[in-house]
């Protein structure tokens, strides 16, 4: 039967032979070339993460801190060992004395002043050129006061005239750094390391003019960056080796709990039913437990009876339920993403659980996960901090809860002793949390192949 054909007015159109041509008579047929590169999963997250420049930015930042916390400690010649009680609570100092700007003096306006030994009041015992007087005055009662610098870099380290033992003396004589004959008094200066400048009073008692920073060791006078805390330690070198022992303490500790939730969440969000339930059940019971006796019980036993380190007590009893926020969150995207079709799909196919698991609802939820375990890093870095503060936390290690526990104490008259390891410790909690949401959307598999 001839099929007719009609057009939008209904009027017959007659086709013929003529009105057909072959359009690629003379054209190659073949498949086109994609003009894209292929990719892996792992390179397509990459591209995505580093269009994203806040989560570059913190990542630059923290590997910034980390390069820092690794070689402050390593090429810094300061000691942070042990205490020096001729060089504690320094000022930060980085340029020379008397620009005004950051060069470890303190400026004393109205200060008392004692007339008769032509010192401040409080101040009779220091080096004379580390007091810069710039005005005397009195009041309408007569007293007097002043306006004065003060440079304690030179009172501890400067020039000084003291009396010298027979035995340190000695010391630079056996060293080679100086010749002195106790009978005529004759002295000669063989190196400019040794620390004594010349003599002035010879015979049994040897008074000299001597260079404190060379009696104490150094080349040249220091100049701490930020200061020095109450045991004069250089606070650079020991926030930069809190910072390492910090972040280490955290990676450790993090990376821990992140896998054991994993699994645990996992299993749990995955069977549901009556496994979920008991699981459920149990994380409930040990989350309600104050972290504050977890820490003092392990304290308290560990300690006692395998005598542990309190670095190691101290991980595992925050390993005991620092893993429930990474295993509600695998349950949560595991309920997600479970009964999804291409999950039943591969079911349906004969995968097993494991397969199912690992494979295809894993993936699918590493986003968010990894987001929570990079967060977990500050997290825990806040954590020791609050536990160090009521004693609980790390005991011998120069942690950042260790440093700020010694140091609040000063926060009045030395602030920068808790102002310089608060500006890392915010540092480092901002440029996690701008990496983990990087991460998070770089590695969404739903992302996969975006612009």
């Amino acid at each position: 039967m001839e099929k007719k054909t009609y057009d939008a007015l209904g009027n017959e159109i007659v086709l013929t032979k003529d009105d057909f041509s072959l359009v690629q008579l003379d054209a190659k047929i073949h498949d086109k070339k994609f003009e894209t590169k292929p990719t892996t999963f792992l390179k397509d997250a990459f591209r995505r993460f580093c269009k994203n420049k806040s989560s570059v930015v913190g990542a630059i930042i923290i590997g910034f801190l980390m390069v820092l916390a690794i070689f402050v400690p390593i090429f810094s010649k300061y000691d942070i060992d042990g205490s020096h009680v001729n060089e504690t609570l320094l000022r930060p100092k980085l340029f020379e004395a008397g620009t005004g700007f950051w060069d470890g003096t303190k400026t004393y306006k109205e200060h008392g002043y004692d007339n008769i030994l032509k010192r401040p009041v409080g101040f009779e015992k220091v080096n004379a050129s580390s007091l810069t007087i710039t005005e005397i005055y009195q009041d309408e009662d007569g007293i007097y006061y002043c306006n004065f610098v003060y440079d304690k870099y030179e009172d501890k380290y400067g020039e000084i005239e003291k009396t010298l033992y027979k035995k340190d003396m000695d010391k630079y004589i056996k060293a080679g750094l100086c010749t002195y004959d106790y009978d005529t008094g004759a002295f000669e200066r063989l190196s400019d390391e040794c620390p004594v400048i010349e003599i002035v009073q010879s015979g049994k008692t040897i008074k000299a003019v001597v260079s404190q920073y060379r009696a104490l060791g150094y080349d040249k006078m220091p100049k701490y960056l930020f200061g020095t805390d109450y045991l004069g330690r250089d606070l650079t070198k020991l926030a930069f080796k809190g910072l390492q022992s910090s972040l280490v303490f955290a990676v450790i500790i993090s990376s821990i709990c992140f896998l054991f939730g994993l699994v645990w969440g996992a299993v749990s969000g995955y069977f549901g039913g009556n496994v979920d339930l008991l699981m459920e059940r149990f994380t409930d019971i040990l989350g309600n437990i104050p972290g504050v006796v977890i820490v003092t019980l392990f304290r308290l036993h560990l300690v006692k009876d395998i005598k542990a380190d309190s670095l190691w007590v101290f991980g595992l009893a925050l390993c005991v339920s620092g893993w429930m926020g990474t295993a509600a969150r695998t349950r949560t995207q595991f309920y997600r993403f479970k009964g999804r079709e291409y999950v039943l799909a591969s079911r349906t196919l004969g995968a097993s659980d494991t397969r199912l698991i690992f494979r295809h609802i894993l993936p699918n939820a590493l986003g968010t996960l990894v987001t929570s375990s990079v967060l977990m890093i500050p997290g825990l870095i806040f954590t020791e901090s609050t536990y160090s503060y009521l004693g609980l936390g790390l005991q011998g290690t120069d942690s950042f809860g260790v440093i700020l526990s010694g140091n609040q104490g000063y926060i009045q008259t030395y602030p920068m002793l808790i102002i310089f390891p608060a500006i890392i410790i915010s540092l480092l909690m901002i440029s996690f949390n701008l990496f983990g949401n990087g991460l998070r959307d770089a590695l969404n598999p739903s992302l996969k192949g975006s612009e």
